[in-house]
């Protein structure tokens, strides 16, 4: 018995010692995984001047950080400003996710690749009054444009949004629509293009009572106009095969083709 103690005693040693760094080893990724760092008030405070001089409305962050491991920006307790001081938020997310090609942003003329962009817990309100509406302009100053091509160019691979709703309230008629539980998805091969589900929203129209619908759209994004080439859409004692164009840049300017039964 006493010759087999020792090497058993080796054994037992050596087997710990193996376990005890793959534990350690297994920890350290978790933790290098897990770990994010704030870039500080000074980025934060940087990105939201930016952003409000380029859509020209209040643009507020929670939290802005990098993923170590992943290299990928978060986004927290974003806000975007209604059209005047006091309004409701045009726009809202929780958490934000952006992965950039950072190699594309060091050449000669730097490319701006986002690889992806996920989004979760978002709302966004659009509301419409006599002779304006609360859209942001996104398409810039044309005043810029003048001016020559942008010394770097921005290429958005793909992008998904769920958990998210909106809303669409127009004041002067009046009406409106809620679409909850909205679930988009965009790629850009060969053009930006993408599906928007939602399933439980509401339409009511003057002092109707509300009716349920539920939506499927296909649609193409081509600048500043949308084609929806076809909306699936079910309300209450209908169903509508839709096609139609929006354009962002004169929002609400829009125009469908509606067949029902």
């Amino acid at each position: 018995m006493n010759f087999f103690r020792r090497p058993a005693v080796h054994a037992v040693r050596r087997y710990g010692r193996i376990t005890l760094s793959i534990a350690a080893a297994i920890l350290a990724v978790a933790i290098v995984g897990s770990l994010t760092v704030d870039l500080g008030p000074g980025v934060r405070g940087y990105a939201e001047r930016v952003g409000s001089k380029q859509i020209e409305r209040p643009i507020h962050i929670g939290r802005l950080s990098i993923h170590l491991l992943t290299g990928r920006v978060v986004v927290e307790d974003l806000s975007i400003g209604g059209l005047h001081d006091g309004d409701r938020p045009f726009f809202t997310a929780g958490r934000l996710t952006l992965s950039l090609d950072w190699a594309t942003a060091f050449r000669r003329r730097p490319e701006i690749t986002v690889t992806s962009v996920e989004m979760t817990d978002w709302q966004m309100l659009v509301e419409k009054w006599e002779g304006k509406q609360s859209f942001p302009d996104l398409t810039g100053d044309e005043a810029e444009a003048d001016e020559g091509p942008s010394p770097f160019t921005t290429t958005l691979e793909y992008f998904h949004a769920w958990r998210g709703q909106f809303t669409y309230d127009d004041h002067e008629t009046p009406w409106n629509i809620v679409c909850p539980n909205l679930d988009i998805t965009i790629g850009n091969l060969p053009g930006y293009h993408g599906e928007a589900v939602f399933n439980g929203g509401t339409v009511r129209i003057q002092d109707h009572l509300p009716m349920r619908v539920n939506m499927k759209a296909r649609f193409a994004i081509d600048g500043p106009r949308i084609h929806l080439d076809r909306i699936d859409l079910e309300t209450e004692g209908t169903q509508s095969l839709v096609s139609g164009d929006v354009d962002t840049a004169h929002f609400p300017e829009m125009l469908f083709q509606v067949q029902s039964r």
